[in-house]
């Protein structure tokens, strides 16, 4: 089983959402899964045009030469795709939704009815399924900031002709994770071995459990407390960084 992931967090590997998504391919490898993580910002991505040369005039092939060919052809090889991603605006990432634009290229122009609703039809005619899963964090600590990008993956799910939507992972105040290290070791390790056990049930049984969805959400500390020392500490950097530049 091959597992892919996308990271498409600015940070890469120094944000939130690399901590959680490879503690997620750590326990999908450890099930068997060959395991591959893309760092979007370090590929050379193009935006979509809209021109649709790749539907009319060379049917497939992009006009822009970049990165996205490899990355459609990582998609095609993958059993499991994750889409690691931190809120921003309510939703994706930049680099996430241009990668994703340009995925109209593996589709076709024609109409078809599936499920019920129109959709295009994948180019090549494939039969492959490819299961889907959203990772992400936020800032915030509500679980609805949640609902849009769950609903986008839903969406797109749908829209991949042998697209099935697995689940999502998701990680509210995901700073929790760092700020609570020493604080509270035991429920930050929870939360981890909630995330290292759904890469493992999602190769081995091709599920991720309700319960495991709710058990990386579990709150590590009380939102009102989270919020006036997050507001204490970023009233702390402004104040060095004005200082920094004064001197």
């Amino acid at each position: 089983m091959k597992v892919l992931a996308f990271n498409s967090s600015p940070r890469m590997k120094k944000g939130v959402t690399d901590k959680i998504l490879q503690t997620f391919m750590s326990g999908a490898k450890s099930a068997g899964a060959e395991t591959e993580t893309v760092y979007l910002v370090k590929k050379n991505i193009k935006y979509c045009s809209g021109c649709f040369n790749c539907w009319f005039v060379h049917p497939g092939k992009c006009i822009h030469v970049d990165d996205m060919l490899e990355i459609r052809n990582k998609i095609k090889e993958a059993d499991l795709i994750v889409f690691g991603s931190p809120v921003y605006f309510d939703g994706f990432t930049a680099q996430m939704k241009t990668m994703l634009d340009r995925l109209i290229a593996g589709g076709m122009p024609f109409i078809q009815v599936r499920d019920g609703h129109f959709r295009h039809p994948s180019r090549g005619g494939e039969k492959k399924v490819r299961k889907m899963l959203l990772i992400s964090t936020c800032g915030f600590g509500e679980k609805d900031n949640f609902d849009p990008i769950i609903q986008h993956m839903q969406a797109i799910a749908r829209n991949f002709a042998t697209g099935e939507y697995m689940g999502a992972l998701v990680r509210p105040v995901g700073s929790t994770l760092e700020m609570l290290q020493d604080e509270n070791p035991e429920g930050v390790k929870g939360v981890l071995d909630a995330f290292y056990q759904a890469g493992v049930d999602a190769v081995s049984k091709g599920v991720i459990s309700d319960e495991l969805q709710e058990a990386v959400s579990a709150p590590l500390i009380p939102l009102k407390e989270f919020m006036e020392r997050a507001n204490k500490m970023f009233q702390t950097m402004i104040s060095e960084k004005q200082a920094s530049q004064q001197n």
